[in-house]
């Protein structure tokens, strides 16, 4: 068989696999979506509210700090168990002035200012510092961009306090700047979709989903116990996923305890972040694939989502473009016979309908699925140069002994 026959299949399989994996994944999230809003109806009230201490790192969040404080301050959580500490990592900006006026407004409101040396290191770092500070029996983790919505911390702890077998509770994020460009519209389109396919979907199957970083609510003690914040990790949120899954505990994604957050509306801040992200994923993948051979579930298949998405759909994609360029450029052509053409249709429309099913699951606008079509040629191609910029760097880095580095995602005004 030629070469350019075997370059095709290979990019053919490479993508259909995971295709039909995520479409069978669409059809547990549509039963997810009924299970969900049931246990919403029927979710427990506690005889005792515990103590609950929301964590939020920030270094140079001015832009965005004010309208986080209010959001959170706000919940409607019982106000003689819940405070609010504000981790200023030695902000160059106004945070910490905004931060001390806030916290004049709202008694909940406490500041905790990391010492000079001890800060600069990352998420992680100021999360750690800010920890030992914090009374709560329950930890929850907030981005500086967040704005959750008034009874979302409430319903993240009543899950959590529902079900004794769950370490932690995520909740939905929502892209809460989409109108500010295209490319932010494609954001909040792909998280819908991830967390809906990923989340909801393998929650209703396997009882498996991860922590998102933020919006999420955690045991202290097993916090503790896990020691803390991954300090070498750029996503702290998938690493300490996967130490929960040592610890045969797990971790639950609600649709129904709701932040919202700000998205990139550049590219260029947009690839430096998801470029950062997926060199943690590199860095997750690497660490636990020897645990995951031995232990297939769950962390096999969270890593296996990880093989499927870089080593199998990112790759297949390529092979793909270059057999479509070779044909073009009539340099070679495919002899394998069957109705591919047809087969390549019904790929892209499979791809829509997934994202129209999870975009009807959040009443979407309808510009949204107009934007969700033509992210097949564009956004979803960003991608695989994220893929690439982000392994060369993995590998400089390797080379030259250097440790990973930390990336802020820069904030900006948004578009009323």
């Amino acid at each position: 068989m030629p070469a350019i026959d075997i370059l095709f299949l290979v990019g053919f399989l490479g993508i259909w696999i995971p295709q039909a994996f995520w479409a069978w994944l669409s059809y547990q999230a549509w039963k997810y979506s009924k299970t969900a809003a049931k246990e919403l109806e029927n979710l427990p009230v506690p005889e005792r509210w515990p103590v609950l201490s929301v964590l939020i790192p920030a270094y140079n969040e001015g832009v965005v700090i004010e309208d986080t404080l209010h959001a959170i301050a706000q919940q409607d959580y019982p106000a003689h168990a819940y405070e609010v500490l504000l981790i200023n990592d030695g902000s160059k900006d106004n945070t910490l002035e905004i931060a001390e006026r806030m916290a004049g407004i709202y008694p909940c409101i406490k500041i905790v200012n990391v010492p000079k040396g001890m800060g600069g290191k990352g998420k992680s770092r100021t999360l750690n510092n800010g920890l030992p500070h914090a009374k709560g029996e329950l930890i929850v983790v907030y981005d500086a961009d967040s704005t959750p919505e008034p009874d979302c911390v409430r319903l993240l702890a009543q899950t959590l306090l529902a079900d004794r077998k769950l370490v932690a509770v995520n909740g939905k994020v929502r892209t809460r700047n989409w109108r500010d460009s295209i490319l932010t519209r494609f954001i909040a389109i792909e998280f819908i979709f991830f967390q809906w396919i990923f989340q909801g979907g393998r929650w209703q199957r396997f009882e498996l989903s991860t922590l998102m970083g933020t919006n999420y609510v955690i045991w202290r003690d097993a916090l503790e116990t896990l020691g803390g914040f991954d300090e070498k990790s750029l996503v702290d949120d998938t690493e300490m996923s996967f130490r929960i899954f040592l610890g045969q505990k797990r971790i639950k994604w609600v649709p129904y305890a709701i932040g919202w957050q700000q998205d990139p509306p550049s590219l260029s801040v947009f690839i430096k972040q998801r470029s950062r992200w997926t060199q943690g994923n590199f860095y997750v993948t690497s660490k636990y694939l020897p645990i995951a051979l031995r232990r297939p579930f769950p962390i096999g298949i969270e890593i296996f989502n990880n093989i499927m998405c870089y080593v199998m759909f990112v790759p297949a994609l390529i092979w793909s473009h270059i057999t479509l360029a070779l044909g073009l450029l009539g340099i070679a052509d495919i002899t394998v016979p069957g109705p591919f053409t047809q087969l390549w249709a019904l790929s892209f429309c499979l791809y829509v309908a997934q994202m129209w099913f999870t975009l009807s699951l959040e009443k979407a606008k309808a510009e949204l699925y107009i934007y969700s079509v033509l992210s097949y040629v564009s956004y979803s191609q960003i991608f695989l140069f994220i893929v690439f910029k982000a392994a060369y760097e993995m590998i400089k880095n390797k080379i030259q002994g250097n440790t990973l580095q930390w990336y802020k995602t820069e904030r900006s005004k948004e578009k009323k």
